[in-house]
C-alpha cells in the first residue's frame, strides 16, 4: 500500500542497520581487545566459567611460585651444608694428624688453632645464614601449595663442636674425631631430608606448571576472540553497513514517487 504517513520499508532498513551496526562495534571491540566476551551480555555462561578459570590460573601460578620459594630455600641450606662438610672434612683430617705420637707439642698447637677456626667458622655458618631475613637452621620451612598438603620441613641445627673440643693431646684429638664423624653423619642426614624435599617441592612445582597450562588453554578457547572468524565478520558488516546505509537512503526516496500520483 502507498502511503505518505509510514515508511514501512525505511523502518525496516533503518532497524536492519541498527543491528549490522550493532554487531560491526562489537567485532571491532573483539579485534580491538582480544577477547570474545567484553560484558556479560556478550556470553553470560562464558563469562561466568572463564572467570573461574583465571582464578584457577592465578592461584595455581602462584603456588607454583611458593614451591620454587620453597626450593631455592632449601637449596641455601643445602648449599651451605656443602661448605660445612668440607670443613667438616678437614677438621677430621686434623684430628687424624693430632692422634700420632710424632706431632710435638707445637705442631699440636698448630693443628689446634686450625680446628678451633672451623669450629668457629661453622658456628657463624648456622647463625648467618638467612632467607629473606628469616634463619634457615633450627627453623621449620612451610610452604603452602593450593590443593596439596603443606609442606612442611624441619631445618635443624647441626653444630655439635664446641670450644670445648680440642686437638692439644692425643686424647682430646680422638674425642674430637668421634664428635666430628658423629656430625658428618648428622650433617648428612639433614641434607639428605633437604634433599628429598627439594625433589618434592619440585613434582609439585612441575604439576602446577600442567594445571597453569591447561586452565590457560581452557581460558583462552572460552574467552579469547578467533582472530580469523572477527576479520571475516568485520567485512560481513562492512558491507551489511554499506549496503543497509543504500538500502535506507532508496526507501527515503520511495516516498518522492507518490507525489507523482498527486500531479
Amino acid at each position: 500500500m502507498a502511503s505518505i504517513l509510514n515508511n514501512i520499508g525505511a523502518l525496516g532498513a533503518s532497524r536492519q542497520l541498527g543491528i549490522t551496526n550493532q554487531g560491526l562495534q562489537q567485532t571491532i571491540q573483539r579485534l580491538t581487545t582480544g577477547s570474545r566476551i567484553n560484558k556479560a551480555s556478550d556470553d553470560a555462561a562464558g563469562l561466568a566459567i572463564s572467570n573461574k578459570l583465571n582464578a584457577d590460573i592465578k592461584v595455581a601460578g602462584q603456588g607454583q611460585r611458593n614451591a620454587n620459594d620453597g626450593i631455592s630455600y632449601l637449596q641455601v641450606g643445602d648449599g651451605v651444608l656443602d661448605t660445612v662438610t668440607n670443613l667438616l672434612t678437614r677438621a677430621a683430617q686434623l684430628a687424624q694428624q693430632a692422634q700420632t705420637g710424632t706431632v710435638d707439642t707445637v705442631g699440636r698447637t698448630a693443628l689446634d688453632a686450625e680446628f678451633q677456626n672451623i669450629i668457629t667458622s661453622i658456628g657463624d655458618i648456622e647463625k648467618s645464614t638467612t632467607f629473606n631475613g628469616t634463619s634457615v637452621f633450627g627453623a621449620t620451612l612451610t610452604v603452602a601449595v593450593a590443593g596439596y598438603s603443606a609442606v612442611g620441613v624441619n631445618v635443624t641445627t647441626f653444630n655439635s663442636l664446641t670450644s670445648a673440643s680440642s686437638l692439644v693431646s692425643v686424647t682430646s684429638a680422638s674425642a674430637a674425631a668421634t664428635a666430628i664423624t658423629n656430625m658428618i653423619t648428622s650433617v648428612s642426614s639433614l641434607r639428605g631430608t633437604i634433599g628429598a624435599n627439594e625433589q618434592r617441592l619440585g613434582a609439585v612445582s612441575a604439576t602446577l606448571g600442567i594445571q597453569v597450562e591447561n586452565f590457560t588453554a581452557a581460558y583462552s578457547q572460552i574467552h579469547d576472540a578467533n582472530v580469523a572468524d572477527e576479520v571475516v565478520n568485520l567485512s560481513k558488516f562492512q558491507v551489511l553497513n554499506q549496503s543497509g546505509i543504500s538500502a535506507l537512503s532508496k526507501a527515503n526516496q520511495s516516498g518522492q514517487s507518490i507525489l507523482a500520483l498527486l500531479q
